[in-house]
């Protein structure tokens, strides 16, 4: 055993001993007990104490030293020298076993023997000793055994990479280093910038996915509007004509409209008053008035230098103003009367009253009664129709008047429609066409071809509306009833007249408008074998874009199709 190892079981032996001595000391033994084991103690023997028992280990002499105590017993606790020292060497060797096992034995260097046992904490745990509120933490920790300061219980430090180059600048220095990459960073090295952040809800708004919707709709209308755009052109032999995105859409606005292009000086607004060019020779701003030329409107503006429309009232309403007004003046006749004015009016009898109104009166003759009774009967309904035939218009009167509404009615403005027809061979069909049109004073042609047929019509609003109805309505278009052609049943009358099929035959409304004047002075029919020939005619009236505007139209096609009675 080396040197150092017996020094330290020395040094635990001597601090054993002076706490059992501290023991002996709390017990408040007499004096001459505690002389004496201190004294047994320096000569060899051990005496121990505790607050109920006291061991004397010595020689006999040390008996008689504590047999004053009323709570020892020496006879059963003497031990003799031997035992002592057999006690100690089985410690000696318990304690060097242990610090071999804990492999600390050659490293620990031995306390002194004047080392005091204190209760201080451990420097680890002085932190949390200040920083603590509670007085119970306080007191566990001071109660707490040492901890060992060995360096085999002190936690390593990482070691640093010791690097055989030095780290050239380019690198260290971020704004120069190609690979630096700051979203690869800690957060320490990471700016706020570049830390990643938790993904937040993102509601969708309202209406948007609709906005979306209505979108991609409109997107596909356009399109279909172009194929039917192109299909229509082939149809009608125009497929030299270019279609164009641009000519479906709205064009966008310029940087600057041309009413303010004269008064600035760049092609572009600014808020900026060296821009405008309101003051010097080259501006139109001048101390003079400008007065425009008038332009004459297109139409007649209409209700001018008339008095403004009556207020129009319903059927209730005019019923009722003619009851209050008669009301009124059959008071004033009545008042009339009582004050002498007027003579009384006889009583109007009639063949269910007059015997309820002549009750007072001795009748005798009831025979000579009734017949005065039919008589003033008679009498007011002769008077009734006689009224009603003087306020009635003569034939003249009438026509005057149907015609003064007529031109009243076209002087605020003249219409004309454009009707297609399947086949108009039919002679009934041609004569309801042309009957009907001449007798509500419509102006145009019936165009016949074996392609199709045209009708033109021009006149009043009121008129054009009730031709529409009569074409659109009333006509019944698929009789099916044979054909048959004027011209030739004339030259030929032996022939048998050709069955045609009306099955597919009908009447379409391809255009409606507003016109400035008649193109034609009065109704016409007019048969062309070719279709050169129908729009040479046509072109004569200035109506030939409606012959090429006919043969496009589709009759399946909603977006062409035309609301005829809006």
């Amino acid at each position: 055993m080396s040197q150092q190892n017996t020094d330290e079981i020395n040094a635990l032996i001597a601090k054993k001993r002076a706490e059992v001595l501290s023991r002996i000391a709390s017990l408040n033994l007499p004096s001459g007990t505690a002389t004496s084991s201190a004294g047994n103690v320096r000569s060899g023997t051990t005496s121990v104490a505790t607050p109920g028992t006291t061991r004397n280990v010595g020689s006999t002499a040390g008996v008689g030293s504590v047999a004053g105590h009323p709570n020892l017993q020496p006879a059963k606790r003497q031990l003799n020298a031997t035992s002592i020292q057999d006690t100690i060497a089985a410690t000696r060797a318990r304690i060097e076993a242990r610090l071999k096992a804990q492999g600390i034995a050659g490293q620990t260097e031995p306390a002194p023997a004047s080392q005091k046992h204190t209760n201080e904490l451990h420097p680890m745990l002085q932190d949390d000793y200040k920083t603590s509120g509670n007085r119970f933490k306080r007191a566990r920790l001071a109660a707490a055994p040492r901890i060992s300061s060995v360096k085999a219980n002190q936690p390593k430090e990482p070691e640093q990479l010791k690097l055989e180059h030095e780290i050239p600048s380019s690198f260290t220095d971020t704004s120069k280093n190609p690979y630096f990459d700051p979203t690869l960073g800690n957060r320490r090295t990471a700016g706020p910038q570049t830390r990643r952040h938790g993904k937040q809800f993102n509601f969708v708004q309202p209406g948007k996915i609709v906005a979306l919707a209505e979108k991609r709709r409109a997107e596909a209308r356009l399109e279909q509007l172009k194929e039917e755009i192109a299909e229509r052109s082939r149809k009608a032999k125009l497929e030299d004509e270019v279609l164009d995105a641009t000519a479906l859409q709205l064009p966008e606005p310029p940087e600057v409209e041309w009413w303010d292009a004269p008064f600035l000086v760049e092609s572009e607004y600014k808020l900026d008053e060296q821009n405008l060019k309101l003051q010097g020779p080259d501006s139109l701003v001048t101390l003079y008035v400008q007065h425009p030329v008038p332009i004459e409107p297109p139409l007649p503006i209409r209700n001018m230098g008339e008095a403004p429309s009556q207020l129009v009232l319903t059927r209730q309403e005019r019923k009722k103003i003619r009851r209050q007004r008669r009301l009124e003046e059959q008071r004033e006749r009545r008042e009339k009367t009582m004050l002498g004015l007027l003579p009384p009016e006889e009583p109007k009898l009639r063949m269910s009253n007059f015997m309820r109104i002549m009750a007072n009166q001795s009748v005798p003759d009831p025979t000579r009664l009734e017949a005065e009774v039919r008589r003033q009967v008679n009498a007011r309904l002769a008077k009734h129709e006689a009224d009603n035939q003087a306020r009635k218009l003569t034939k003249e009167q009438r026509h005057e008047k149907d015609m003064a509404k007529l031109e009243a009615s076209e002087q605020r403005g003249l219409v004309s429609a454009v009707f297609r027809i399947t086949k108009l061979s039919h002679p009934q069909h041609r004569y309801k066409v042309s009957v009907n049109a001449s007798q509500m004073h419509l102006t145009g042609a019936a165009l016949s071809s074996p392609q199709m047929s045209l009708v033109i019509v021009e006149g009043s609003a009121q008129n054009v509306k009730a031709y529409k109805k009569l074409m659109l309505r009333r006509i019944d278009w698929t009789a099916s009833m044979p054909g048959m052609d004027v011209r030739a049943s004339e030259k030929d009358q032996t022939q048998p007249d050709e069955e045609i099929d009306y099955s597919d035959n009908a009447c379409h409304l391809i255009w409606q408008g507003d016109i400035t004047e008649r193109r034609f002075s009065q109704f016409k029919q007019r048969t062309c074998p070719t279709e050169s020939q129908a729009k040479r005619w046509l072109a004569g009236a200035g109506c030939e874009p409606f012959w090429q505007l006919a043969m496009q139209y589709d009759p399946n096609d909603s977006i062409t199709a035309l609301d005829p009675f809006a």
